[in-house]
């Protein structure tokens, strides 16, 4: 026999049963589909008695009904067969359902390099430049687990069989370059600097991000453990982090440019606040308004105009000038011109780490203080603490002085013209340049007579210290 249920749109679904008859009723039993669903039905009849609840338990064990009985239901049901009532599709014991297994997952124990906005907070102030969110990875960092699909568990029908649940499936991920599987496969260790990447079932670690185009708004600001190519400008405001290298085929604007390895840029017009932080060596055509630190050599086609920079390195401007601002080179400088014809303000400082030069500038202020306050001093005891710290300021001043450091080369090339309010400090001496000099010529410390000693061009691969170590065979000759 069939019983019909309905469905949500109106039709009718059979469900296969077994009916029981007496003379006083009619019973029938049936089992879902699914098997989790025991529903029964009870049509009384005119004559004959009623179906009572041990009627009803025998006609449910007799069907093989062995699922959890609902008692409150089975009780209700038995009391309305027992006054007459008819029934239809009751609900009077369920099955156990299986709980299909849980597919293999990736969960990442690395986090974004630039955190999300909290959508969440109202008063949050919201960077529209920061939209990039790179999982930057270093060498040994653990990037993700795998975790293995789950075998789920078996559920029991109204009828005491067991129905098997779905396994999970693995994940299906392939593994890339630079990185390192662990723990039976359960562990993703990078084994190269970059940022993590899925692509197309794949998991790898990328040591170069190229951007096609500007870095503006839809790219935002870059944070990237690799080398970064950008094939286009970065505009005002936006700031790159690349720790192995930068290439820039465009324009940069007033921005925050940081690298661990070398740099190459079209220009770069900082307005007065952009800034390079460089690891490596630095390539471009012009630099303008910038301030500039540079582990190597600065090496400028055209121009720097404009800009405190420090190296400890060389810098060379090849086919144009520096002119304005202060540049710090620890291995010299050489340029076509220093200075202009409108005599802006220029200072070199060459052969000496700006490190040093940074602390003797602020050890050169501190003596000139104390000097001050010893005259001013007004019992014994204050003067001898001025005098001790005079002297330990003296000796800190000596010991770096007395540095030697073997890329040291104190000297400055100009192949054009050196003009006037140019200031050069090369080795311990300073030197205002009042009027222009005409070169090619090497400017160098004279460490016999003091002063500059204005000499014939030659390579700034010639040391300025082998220069004038001639000088002193000679003049000891005299």
């Amino acid at each position: 026999m069939m019983s019909d249920t309905s469905t949500g749109d109106g039709a009718k679904e059979s469900i296969p049963g077994k009916e029981f008859k007496k003379l006083g009723y009619s019973l029938f039993i049936a089992i879902s589909k699914d098997k989790q669903e025991c529903l029964c039905s009870y049509v009384p009849r005119q004559q004959g008695s009623m179906m009572t609840r041990d009627d009803l338990n025998g006609y449910l064990a007799a069907a093989g009904v062995k699922g959890v009985f609902n008692e409150s239901v089975l009780n209700t049901f038995a009391v309305n067969a027992a006054a007459g009532q008819a029934q239809r599709n009751v609900v009077v014991a369920t099955g156990i359902p299986p709980v299909n297994g849980i597919d293999g997952w990736l969960s990442y124990t690395v986090q974004p390099s630039v955190a999300a906005q909290s959508d969440g907070d109202d008063t949050a102030a919201i960077d529209l430049h920061q939209v990039q969110t790179f999982i930057n990875v270093m060498p040994g960092d653990e990037i993700a687990h795998i975790t293995s699909p789950t075998p789920g568990s078996a559920g029991k029908s109204v009828t005491g069989e067991t129905i098997p649940p779905l396994p999970g499936k693995p994940l299906a991920l392939k593994i890339g370059k630079n990185i390192t599987v662990e723990d039976n496969g359960e562990r993703l260790v990078a084994s190269a600097a970059g940022r993590v990447c899925v692509a197309s079932g794949e998991i790898s670690v990328e040591e170069e991000y190229v951007v096609s185009g500007d870095v503006n708004f839809r790219v935002g600001s870059i944070v990237f453990n690799g080398i970064v190519e950008v094939r286009g400008d970065v505009l005002d405001d936006f700031s790159i982090n690349a720790t192995k290298g930068l290439r820039v085929t465009g324009n940069i604007g007033n921005c925050s440019i940081q690298s661990g390895g070398d740099i190459s840029l079209c220009g770069m017009d900082g307005q007065g606040k952009g800034s390079i932080v460089c690891g490596g060596s630095i390539k471009a055509q012009f630099i303008h308004d910038c301030i500039v630190e540079c582990a190597g050599d600065i090496i400028v086609e055209v121009e720097l105009h404009n800009c405190i920079v420090r190296t400890l390195g060389r810098i060379i401007v090849n086919k144009g000038a520096i002119a304005g601002g202060s540049y710090t080179a620890l291995g010299g400088i050489e340029a076509k011109k220093i200075g202009s014809m409108a005599s802006v303000r220029t200072k070199l400082t060459v052969g000496v780490d700006y490190h040093d030069a940074e602390e003797l500038e602020r050890l050169m202020e501190e003596l000139a203080l104390n000097h001050k306050q010893s005259g001013e001093a007004g019992t014994l005891q204050e003067i001898e603490e001025l005098r001790q710290k005079r002297a330990a300021l003296t000796d800190r001043i000596m010991e770096i002085r007395s540095k030697v450091d073997e890329r040291a080369n104190p000297k400055v090339n100009v192949k054009g013209t050196l003009y006037d309010n140019s200031l050069l400090v090369v080795g311990m001496q300073n030197e205002e340049v009042k009027d222009p000099h005409d070169g090619p010529l090497s400017a160098t410390e004279n460490t016999i007579d003091s002063g500059l000693r204005y000499l014939s061009l030659t390579s700034l691969d010639v040391k300025a210290g082998d220069i004038e170590k001639a000088f002193i065979l000679e003049y000891q000759k005299r």
